[in-house]
């Protein structure tokens, strides 16, 4: 945050932990769905025997609060829906402060930011997604609450590193080869990996592989600040055991079990229908690297990971299936949504920035100061088509929702 937080960040905070509870409450309810599903499961556990939480799955930490909240005699479905809207509401927070950070200043501008971020799902095409996340997927992915705990732990982990790599270049000119991250800092962020993977290992199954790539380069580069990367493996190490032994379990024992497992697998039909799912997902944010994202952003560690996060999970999600019972599970996708959601974190800021500067040049041809005809009308039709973009990509975010509310079906 560049200063205290503004009023209106609490504000919106709040009336969506309200509208979540409401949603998440009604799912809740209705036994098909995935948040039913999971709080069944929550309620199974038993603090006596850690083991129980983990016969349905290996990233327990929701079904844990779930739990904890069950002993204060909270019903079943209250406590889901209190858990859930808990994540969703930090998860609104934590796009509110990016948001004021890439914006540079608090205020309504970023809370409005935060607010759409937390809605927009991928664009409705009723030939192809008709209830929205079927056939496309969205950023935003309201009927999972694993998948929710994760996106809020991505947008804590992610800025994290790349305040991590931003610290270790500003320290270079002055600290050379002795540059490296604190321990103190070190243990955190490791701990914060860890819990995210516990949260659901769909964040990390995408960022692991492109932080050790980006790392990777970076060593290469700098190979005397060897005592900086060896701490960065450090950081990673207990993550990368944690996800060999959900991977082993998902990939392995549980598949094994259900006649099925993860593999290599690209077609051309499989190709069509990753490119749609992105191109649903993604046509704003892409829109905006390809209009209004200037040289200088390239530079941006939080940019540099972001998109290179987003580019392995899509290409995770082109090359790796799975067969048998689970084939139909779409496991690969869950990467690929949460990432679209970290690419929209970061192209809004960069919209609103280049909506602002066309507002600031009107201002200036209103007042005959400069002759800006040309610029100002290439700016127009920018900012109408990213607005027409934005605008369809939020309603069906909002018609997602009132599906979910009103709909008898688990989706």
């Amino acid at each position: 945050m560049t200063k205290r937080d503004h009023w209106s960040h609490w504000l919106i905070t709040a009336l969506m932990f309200a509208l979540s509870f409401a949603v998440f409450y009604a799912l809740a309810q209705r036994p098909s769905s995935d948040l039913s599903i999971h709080a069944a499961w929550a309620s199974e556990g038993n603090f006596a025997d850690p083991r129980s939480f983990m016969h349905h799955v290996v990233h327990p930490l929701w079904h844990v609060m779930v739990a904890a909240v069950l002993l204060t005699g909270l019903p079943l479905a209250a406590s889901a829906a209190l858990v859930t809207a808990l994540w969703k509401a930090a998860e609104v927070w934590l796009l509110i402060a990016i948001s004021a950070r890439l914006l540079g200043k608090n205020g309504w501008l970023p809370a409005l930011c935060g607010l759409t971020l937390s809605l927009v799902s991928a664009v409705l095409v009723p030939a192809v997604n008709p209830t929205v996340y079927l056939g496309a997927g969205s950023p935003n992915t309201w009927h999972s609450p694993t998948q929710i705990a994760a996106l809020t732990m991505m947008l804590i982990c992610l800025p994290m590193v790349a305040d991590t790599v931003e610290d270790f270049h500003r320290r270079l000119p002055l600290e050379g080869e002795k540059t490296t991250i604190s321990v103190r800092r070190a243990m955190l962020l490791s701990a914060l990996l860890v819990i995210s993977l516990l949260a659901k290992p769909t964040f990390m199954q995408a960022f692991l592989p492109a932080a050790c790539l980006y790392f990777l380069v970076m060593w290469i580069r700098r190979p005397k600040n060897g005592t900086f990367f060896w701490r960065m493996v450090a950081v990673a190490a207990p993550s990368v055991v944690l996800m060999v032994l959900q991977s082993l379990y998902y990939f392995w024992f549980y598949s094994a079990a259900q006649g099925g497992s993860a593999i290599l697998l690209v077609t051309w039909q499989k190709a069509g229908g990753v490119a749609v799912q992105v191109l649903l997902t993604r046509a704003f944010p892409l829109f905006v690297l390809l209009t209004c994202a200037k040289r200088d952003i390239w530079r941006k560690p939080i940019y540099q990971l972001g998109l290179l996060m987003d580019a392995i999970s899509i290409l995770e999600m082109l090359l790796l299936s799975e067969t048998g019972r689970r084939a139909a599970d779409g496991n690969f996708s869950w990467a690929m949504m949460g990432s679209a959601l970290m690419l929209w974190t970061l192209t809004l800021p960069l919209f609103v920035r280049e909506a602002q500067n066309w507002f600031h040049s009107r201002a200036i041809l209103a007042d005959g100061r400069v002759r800006l005809e040309g610029r100002t009308a290439t700016g127009t039709l920018r900012l109408v088509t990213g607005s027409a973009l934005l605008l369809w990509h939020l309603a069906s975010g909002i018609y997602y929702i009132v599906y979910l509310m009103t709909t008898t079906r688990s989706l």
